[in-house]
């Protein structure tokens, strides 16, 4: 091995322990919040949870179902930490392959789960629609026979099948329990998803408690998702239908490099005859 990649494998070596150490330490000031670990440690937490950088990637990870789908704990610092370690896994890996290969490599893996949280969100949002398409229904119904609006969204997790949004409406439910705050606890829930029939939802509530006009808003916004739900089964059935023909072709491709084969060995036995 050359002295060029001893020096950087030398240099990443150093880089992982200091990013390791510093990783590590941005997750004990997280848990050391309200946990009275030392007024400066606390100090320090408190500090880096003002920094813009760290709400907007807070508020992020929560919203796009990060600590859901990883871990409770997951906070800023833990997410850069594993998207440093990934880029540094993937960068000292394929490095011994080509310094290019490293660098791309390096590259992918630290915007790798970020692209991971965004595509499960995704796919969350896909499965919340028969759900928030029932909520709807049932809010409306709810409201048309006299329900208070906070009693029908206290019992709305029973009905709801997705997990994440079932979750989510069991600590709302708590949340109107204990603190009976309707505003802040639909403010708390709205946080939890990246969705605007979600957040539709939330300001429809609360417009509800002012005017009184919810149960109509609630039966337009109920249509409108029936629409998407017709637009996603008809991108559904494009992308099936998208690998039908793909499969067909492959076949026919098969089918024809077998008739090619047999067609040249034909040739050449006849060939080798004469």
């Amino acid at each position: 091995m050359s002295y060029l990649r001893v020096s950087v494998l030398f240099t990443c070596a150093f880089l992982f322990l200091g990013v390791l150490t510093l990783g590590l330490t941005g997750l004990r000031r997280e848990r050391s919040v309200g946990a009275g670990r030392g007024k400066l440690l606390f100090r320090m937490a408190e500090k880096g949870k003002r920094l813009a950088w760290y709400g907007r990637t807070e508020e992020w990870l929560l919203r796009n179902g990060a600590r859901y789908h990883f871990s409770q704990k997951l906070g800023p610092m833990g997410f850069l930490l594993l998207r440093i370690l990934l880029a540094i896994a993937g960068f000292l890996v394929f490095f011994l392959l080509a310094p290019s290969y490293g660098i791309l490599a390096g590259a992918a893996l630290f915007f790798l789960p970020s692209g991971l949280v965004l595509y499960m969100n995704g796919k969350d949002n896909l499965r919340m629609l028969p759900d928030l398409k029932h909520m709807y229904h049932s809010l409306e119904i709810q409201t048309r026979a006299g329900v208070f609006v906070t009693d029908a969204m206290a019992e709305l997790y029973g009905s709801v099948k997705e997990r994440r949004l079932k979750q989510a409406l069991l600590e709302l439910a708590g949340d109107l329990v204990m603190r009976s705050d309707l505003g802040d606890a639909l403010e708390r829930f709205q946080k939890k998803f990246d969705n605007r029939y979600v957040d539709s939802l939330c300001m429809i509530i609360l417009q509800a408690m002012e005017s009184g006009q919810s149960v109509d808003l609630l039966s337009d916004l109920s249509e409108q998702i029936k629409d998407m739900e017709a637009s996603v089964l008809s991108q559904k059935k494009e992308a099936l239908d998208r690998s039908v023909t793909f499969y067909q072709l492959g076949i026919l491709v098969a089918v024809m490099g077998v008739v090619l084969y047999a067609c040249v060995t034909q040739m050449f036995a006849a060939a080798t005859g004469f």
